[in-house]
């Protein structure tokens, strides 16, 4: 799993054509995971799973415009230097969730809460 920060670079490959996004922000997902207490007995444990608030910054596919936003799991992306700078790598076998895709709204509503957050605190 990649260390996710702001500002950072990533690029991925939708429909076979580069897109160039930036991390805006980083946030945690929570969920109900499966783990072991002291004794080996499995329990049901509380778990967080990062993942990074992107935007479009240059796309060459027609379907996805600059200024996009997508939310992506942090162990979907693998650090890769370029030119001298650590930047995120897609892996080409999950697919980025786009807030604008039809049946997203989730994703919209997702990044919302999370920058109201911010402003609230």
């Amino acid at each position: 799993m990649a260390f996710l920060k702001p500002n950072l670079l990533i690029f991925i490959q939708n429909n076979g054509k580069p897109i160039t996004a930036i991390v805006q922000k980083v946030a945690f997902r929570r969920y109900w995971g499966k783990g072991k207490n002291d004794d080996g007995k499995k329990v049901r444990k509380q778990r967080s799973m990062p993942y990074a608030i992107c935007s479009v910054i240059m796309s060459q596919d027609e379907q996805v415009k600059m200024g996009a936003q997508f939310t992506i799991a942090g162990y979907m992306l693998q650090n890769v230097e370029v030119k001298g700078k650590t930047s995120l790598a897609f892996r080409s076998k999950y697919v980025a969730e786009f807030a604008d895709k039809m049946g997203n709204e989730w994703v919209q509503r997702m990044i919302n809460e999370e920058f109201n957050h911010d402003t609230e605190q």
